[in-house]
């Protein structure tokens, strides 16, 4: 099996290369392919029920002439340092791509600090030591 490598790769680090074209080949790249197997299945069932449980979100009738924003499902095959696969995910996520300025686009909350925020309070952190 042919391994990436960059042509200035040191020998210390060969062993940590990845077999690019394997893990390709692993992971699922639609639900319909995902469905296929009983192990992503298992994953996507764990999936949704942790957003029931951690109540990502509600399901409810969309308002006439709204159009609900889509989801999708990822799929990864995580890998460790010698190629050997370490764990398998099933992400849900909403396509944020599909929004409507002046509908909903300023509607979404994501958990996330902004940049500028994170910048004020390690400024005040350093003053107010």
């Amino acid at each position: 099996m042919d391994l990436y490598k960059q042509a200035s790769m040191s020998p210390d680090y060969e062993e940590h290369d990845c077999p690019v074209e394997g893990r390709a080949k692993m992971d699922p790249r639609s639900y319909e392919e995902a469905s296929q197997s009983l192990k992503w299945r298992e994953l996507m069932n764990m999936e949704i029920k942790a957003i029931e449980r951690n109540k990502t979100w509600e399901l409810s009738d969309a308002p006439n002439g709204v159009t609900p924003i889509g989801v999708k499902w990822i799929f990864k095959t995580k890998l460790n340092k010698r190629g050997n696969v370490e764990k398998h995910k099933a992400r849900l996520v909403a396509k944020g791509y599909s929004q409507q300025y002046g509908m909903d686009y300023t509607k979404v909350f994501a958990p996330v600090a902004r940049l500028n925020t994170v910048r004020i309070l390690l400024a005040l952190a350093a003053q107010h030591r």
